[in-house]
């Protein structure tokens, strides 16, 4: 969204941008439908396709230099998912795109499960949870697209910045592989 002078509005934190997803995802929790005793096969080759948006990306690339993890080591490891699943080279039948899978670079097998904090944790990651008690090897999980339209929402701005990023990084996608998307940011 655009101010009365043309300037993108500011865009809110990560937080507050995050924090419908992480009520909704602790209400699941509240009432037993929680993710502590799954294996997290939904961060897996197995079921992971998560893209995210340059605004997303940004709030990662953002979180992990704080915490001193943007580091050529991190670049290794991203490169390595992108060529092990094949992130850089889309399929389709020229009419759409097939998401691939992949293994999270940011997984770790345990019951932490993610070692990206919660408010700069890509939108689809926070929305997606478990829909009855005692999930332990995935199956029964879904994406709460109710809760992501309403963040999207509540956030319109959110837009015109990912334009903005994708002008300023020169991007081709809207949305990307989380490791892609770093990547991206990293080169220019």
């Amino acid at each position: 969204m655009e101010s009365p002078t043309g300037e993108i509005t500011p865009l809110a934190p990560p937080a507050e941008r995050r924090a419908n997803l992480r009520d909704h995802m602790r209400a699941r929790h509240e009432a037993g439908n929680t993710c502590a005793a799954c294996t997290g096969v939904c961060c897996t080759f197995v079921a992971n396709s998560m893209r995210i948006t340059p605004v997303e990306a940004l709030d990662m690339k953002n979180r992990l230099i704080s915490e001193g993890r943007w580091t050529p080591e991190l670049f290794a490891t991203l490169t390595k998912t992108v060529e092990r699943y094949g992130l850089d080279r889309e399929t389709g039948d020229g009419r759409r795109s097939l998401r691939k899978t992949y293994t999270c670079p940011f997984y770790t097998p345990g019951p932490r499960g993610c070692s990206i904090h919660p408010d700069h944790k890509p939108y689809g990651c926070l929305a997606f949870n478990a829909r009855r008690p005692g999930i332990t090897e995935g199956g029964d999980c879904a994406s709460s697209i109710h809760e992501l339209e309403n963040r999207e929402a509540a956030f319109p701005n959110e837009a015109a910045h990912n334009l903005a990023l994708k002008t300023q990084h020169r991007l081709y996608w809207d949305k990307a592989p989380i490791p892609v998307a770093l990547l991206a940011l990293n080169a220019t």
